[in-house]
């Protein structure tokens, strides 16, 4: 269970980190994603989308400095999980009454918003879950902990471009359109 709980925590943390610095890059990366919000057809965000959009990365990058430190591990998976249920949650609800804008999870994306995002949310909460669930990770072999980090970054690379990674195997061409190039959760 420790290697699986160092997985996770490297899964989510990066991915988290990532999430992150894609809107806070810049200022107009953020003032982008908080108009983003605000076109989404969902209750409370047209309201007030700066508010909630400093919310939601406090609580990304919350979460990713917290899986990062032992001590803290369990809270900050746990704080994963309730983000990513409500962004999944968001991502149906906002897919259900036909919205088309492009995910802006990780700074931009040229790819509109889908079942997909779904599924990719709600995969890395069971994973912040199970990495809550098999916490503490005391008790690991360097080369057991160094395996579990590298295959944790493995998989948050690709959650990371999914977008890009879809396309590629969609064949539509459009891949390199995803995640850091700024035109699109």
């Amino acid at each position: 269970m420790v290697y699986l709980a160092i997985t996770c925590r490297c899964v989510i943390g990066l991915v988290l980190l990532v999430s992150a610095v894609g809107k806070l890059r810049s200022g107009s990366a953020f003032d982008e994603f908080t108009a983003w919000l605000a076109r989404l057809p969902l209750p409370l965000v047209g309201k007030h989308p700066g508010l909630l959009g400093v919310v939601m990365v406090a609580a990304e990058a919350a979460a990713a400095v917290l899986v990062a430190l032992p001590s803290a591990a369990v809270i900050g998976l746990l704080l994963a999980a309730v983000l990513l249920a409500v962004f999944t949650a968001g991502t149906s609800l906002a897919i259900a009454r036909g919205t088309r804008a492009h995910c802006l999870c990780f700074g931009g994306s040229g790819a509109p918003l889908s079942l997909l995002h779904v599924v990719r949310d709600a995969a890395l909460c069971l994973v912040a879950v199970a990495g809550a669930v098999a916490s503490p990770a005391a008790g690991a072999h360097p080369a057991g902990a160094v395996t579990s980090l590298a295959g944790g970054a493995a998989v948050a690379i690709i959650v990371v471009f999914l977008d890009d990674v879809a396309a590629l195997f969609a064949g539509s061409g459009d891949a390199g359109a995803g995640a850091f190039h700024g035109d699109g959760q």
